[in-house]
């Protein structure tokens, strides 16, 4: 393992994982465009493309051992998952070309949404964030795990969409979820303390899905998740929802929202899925905590 970097870093060698898939096929024009902004910085550049799932995880777990000292992705929140999983514990950073839908993590970092100006601006030196990632079932996450409704309609729209999942996509199955989703009795353990939902979220950063803020607190560079709970039926969750948005469901009935270091997750029915950071990672029960693998982001110069 490589020392994490510390105060102002300038790149030599610069790893691009583009996924042509990305943001309605926007990855690889982003993934191309990162690799000429990091080139003419002066930087030894690779252009890597994905082809499958898990093809990120892979080439990012060999950046350490090939010399690299940045991985920059050219993709959504998806592929930067795969990327830190692949990344945690080698001290190689990772960088962002924001190519995907919503591009949160980016957002969260206060990072230029176009992806030549994002790379451009670490290329000319970032200051890297050494964090400790969530984690689950042995994956890390940098954004949320969640549980319950969320998972339930990523599941039906894998399911019953083809091609890219957009925004309105979302927004439809979530209606459609109010309907299907049976609203299970989820026991929710965390720090000593006991709750009952049927929906968890536990987050990592602030930002969720459409912009929602579920977890206003939580901050990568403070180690700690947020833990926020749904109690109720359809009505009640309906109603609470587009509070989520301002971070005006903090104090409704129903709602649990805590600090926490350790959530333990399980589900009275079988078949109730989870997902970290958007990805389907399995079913209930679960464990999410802090992981021990450090992870290296690489920010702006400006403090995130």
């Amino acid at each position: 393992m490589t020392a994490a970097p510390t105060g102002i870093v300038r790149a030599r060698r610069v790893l691009v994982l583009a996924n042509p898939a990305a943001g309605a096929r926007r990855g690889g024009p982003a993934g191309e465009a990162a690799a000429r902004v990091a080139s003419r910085a002066g930087c030894a550049v690779t252009l890597q493309r994905t082809e499958q799932p898990g093809d990120a995880q892979r080439f990012a777990s060999r950046a350490d051992a090939e010399g690299f000292d940045l991985v920059v992705v050219a993709g959504g929140d998806g592929t930067l998952n795969e990327a830190a999983n692949g990344l945690a514990g080698s001290g190689v950073a990772l960088g962002i070309a924001p190519a995907g839908t919503m591009n949160l993590l980016a957002r969260v970092l206060g990072l230029p949404l176009d992806p030549a100006e994002a790379v451009a601006r670490v290329i000319d030196g970032y200051r890297p964030c050494a964090l400790r990632p969530g984690t689950a079932a042995g994956r890390v996450f940098l954004l949320m795990a969640g549980a319950g409704f969320d998972a339930w309609v990523l599941r039906e729209l894998l399911r019953g969409v083809s091609g890219k999942i957009g925004f309105g996509d979302y927004i439809r199955g979530a209606l459609r979820g109010l309907r299907t989703f049976p609203f299970p009795r989820l026991t929710i353990d965390h720090d000593g303390r006991s709750s009952e939902a049927h929906t968890a979220i536990v987050g990592r950063a602030p930002l969720y899905g459409g912009f929602l803020r579920p977890t206003p607190h939580a901050r990568l560079d403070v180690d700690g998740l947020w833990l926020c709970a749904f109690d109720g039926g359809a009505a009640r969750f309906a109603r609470v929802v587009p509070r989520l948005w301002s971070g005006a469901h903090v104090g409704c009935a129903g709602v649990t929202l805590v600090a926490a270091r350790q959530v333990e997750i399980a589900a009275s029915i079988d078949d109730i899925p989870y997902h970290l950071d958007g990805e389907l990672s399995g079913t209930l029960p679960v464990v999410v905590g802090l992981s021990e693998r450090i992870l290296v982001l690489a920010t702006l110069r400006r403090s995130t």
